[in-house]
């Protein structure tokens, strides 16, 4: 089965976002890392730290001109990988491929590496300051504080919930009608993707965050299978006793709107569990480490953080209900945060399979929830399969392995599974007119969304 599988794309791969992201935006990122660097080595006093500092800041500037000058990827040294806890994964995968190079490499393993790369750098200095720095937390914080108007009105949105389900009493039309809602705000929290709005401004920024703008957005889900998951946390047994799983993404704006659907489930009772799986390091930018959640809701508790000066106005009392509310359900056990080294590994999620403890804990969910576009790389393997591959076909092992899952994802990179006839060649002419040259990179642009079901055969 394996042979006949379709290769994975490549940052060779022509007039691709994968080439394009590899030849462009990885040195932007890592010379983002050097910039943010410096300005913690600013704030510090200790001389020790701030030579280690300067260090990183030499290493960096080599390792970013590695990429540019497509060196060969090489592996981690044993040094590297005992003080910095690096998986065995990435060497025996460098074994098989020795001649990959940052231009001429899978994307997929390409771009976890260098995040593993830029690890490695911190944690071995030996200074805990840095063994422990997240080199991304000041563009997380700031993109976060950016959002104050989608944050406020959701926190409002939640706010004005409450009553409505009590009015209900939980009449199971308007639940669905709410969980529709929710999974939206869920997905389309995911526009935020740290890593590709590296100039947004706030009113970018607001834009893809307002009600109207997620309105107007319900006509770009190009695949829709929110209602088989209505009727998956529905169907019999007991409902107070489900439990939901979220395979995270971003933090901030995201992890937000993550938090906001699932204090939905749990309030409205579809849901008594609600299971967070983090990261465990800094990761693609903007992804969630269990850190990010303490500090996202101590942001929204802080009036000086939404620079909202009126503590009795209705967005600070929203906002405060609403990190309460998350409080008392973390303190309860009902939102819980995990994190394995499994997330932050090169392997794709055809590896949660046999003998996995991943598989054997996601195995205890009514339903796993997949955010963001990386998860759905990782879900189908990030290969070049045919636009109408069924997605049951594209993600292997996870369609049969007794893991229910839903992908939130809006679409950022090139692979695409499960569209009908037809759809791909129409969304690539029209996106063509206005991006000459690059017509099939509409699957890269964030504009549209897919919600895809697979239940457990």
């Amino acid at each position: 089965m394996t042979a006949s599988l379709p290769r994975r794309f490549l940052t060779s791969d022509q007039g691709t976002f994968g080439a394009y992201t590899a030849s462009v935006r990885w040195p932007i990122i890592v010379q983002n890392i050097i910039d943010d660097l410096l300005k913690e080595v600013d704030t510090l006093n200790d001389d020790e730290i701030i030579n280690q500092g300067k260090i990183i800041e030499e290493q960096l500037a080599a390792f970013r001109l590695e990429i540019i000058n497509d060196a060969k990827l090489r592996k981690f040294t044993a040094e590297e990988c005992e003080i910095a806890s690096v998986p065995l994964t990435f060497n025996k995968y460098l074994d098989e491929h020795s001649g990959a190079t940052w231009l001429n490499a899978e994307w997929l393993f390409t771009e976890i590496y260098l995040y593993r790369r830029v690890n490695v750098i911190f944690r071995l200095q030996s200074s805990k300051h840095w063994k422990s720095f997240d080199c991304f937390n000041g563009l997380k914080q700031s993109t976060f504080q950016a959002s104050c108007h989608g944050v406020a009105e959701l926190a409002i949105r939640y706010q004005n919930l409450l009553p409505q389900l009590e009015k209900s009493n939980h009449d199971e039309e308007v639940l669905k009608l709410l969980f529709q809602e929710f999974i939206e705000i869920s997905l389309w929290g995911n526009a935020t993707d740290l890593s590709l709005l590296t100039n947004a401004t706030l009113e970018d920024i607001k834009s893809i965050q307002g009600q109207k703008a997620r309105e107007e957005s319900e006509s770009k889900i190009l695949i829709n299978d929110t209602e088989k998951a209505w009727n998956q946390l529905i169907k019999s047994g007991n409902k107070s006793g489900k439990r939901v799983d979220f395979v995270l993404d971003n933090s901030g704006f995201e992890l937000y709107a993550d938090l906001m659907l699932a204090a939905f489930l749990l309030q409205s009772k579809l849901a008594s569990e609600c299971v967070f799986h983090a990261k465990d390091t800094p990761y693609m930018v903007s992804d969630t480490m269990i850190k990010d959640f303490f500090i996202l809701l101590n942001d929204l508790t802080d009036p000086s953080f939404f620079s909202i000066s009126d503590k009795n106005s209705t967005e600070s009392k929203a906002l405060n209900s609403f990190a309460s509310d998350i409080r008392a359900f973390y303190d309860k056990e009902m939102i819980t945060f995990e994190d394995s080294e499994f997330w932050t590994t090169d392997l794709d999620y055809w590896n949660i399979d046999g003998d996995s403890p991943i598989l054997k804990e996601l195995q205890k969910s009514d339903l796993v929830i997949f955010k963001g576009d990386l998860n759905y790389r990782k879900l189908t393997g990030d290969r070049t399969w045919s636009r109408t591959t069924p997605w049951a076909q594209a993600i292997g092992p996870l369609s049969s392995n007794g893991v229910v899952s839903l992908s939130l994802r809006t679409c950022k990179a090139d692979v695409q599974v499960g569209l009908p006839a037809g759809l791909d060649e129409n969304l690539t002419k029209q996106w063509e007119v206005d991006h000459p040259g690059q017509g099939s990179w509409w699957t890269c642009s964030g504009k549209w969304a897919v919600i895809c079901f697979a239940a457990s055969h």
